[in-house]
């Protein structure tokens, strides 16, 4: 029976990838809390002095805490098989709105505070300081993402973004 199966012949993609669009959606930002909104809530009106230490204090807590996030961070790479999957890629053709473009924002600051070859060699091994700029970045593209979870069921790796 195996013997005479033939899988069927594949014509491309599901969905046509469209062409690269670069920053396609960086314009587009989550609307800030007002001032009276946030201290109700008992967040700071703005980022504390130590708000890089308090990020990379927390990260590394979360990398300690699920070994799975740091075992994502170390495996993939970046094949974009999860890239035709996006519906947040496909309808704005931004490159950043790929699932593991999303994923390089976070990896390149883990790179930098907490791998060896990120403290040493710094950008030569793709990591990149913590910044208002990268928080500006986190802001606009991990809150593009609905968390559906397509992009983990193509991943060859089995990487789960949303988490």
């Amino acid at each position: 029976m195996r013997e005479n199966f033939k899988p069927p012949k594949a014509d491309g993609p599901l969905l046509p990838v469209p062409p690269i669009r670069e920053g396609a959606s960086s314009h587009i930002a989550s609307n800030p809390a007002s001032a009276a909104h946030l201290s109700a809530a008992g967040f700071p009106e703005k980022l504390p002095d130590d708000w890089k230490e308090k990020i990379v204090t927390r990260l590394g807590e979360l990398t300690d805490k699920y070994k799975s996030l740091k075992l994502f961070m170390d495996l993939c790479v970046k094949c974009g098989a999860c890239t035709d999957k996006c519906q947040y890629f496909l309808g704005t053709s931004d490159p950043k709105n790929m699932p593991a473009a999303r994923q390089e924002l976070l990896r390149k600051i883990y790179r930098r505070y907490f791998t060896v070859g990120g403290k040493v060699l710094g950008k030569f091994a793709g990591a990149e300081e913590l910044s208002e700029e990268t928080l500006k970045e986190w802001s606009t593209y991990f809150y593009q993402c609905s968390e559906c979870r397509r992009c983990a069921q193509f991943c060859p790796f089995g990487i789960d973004t949303a988490e």
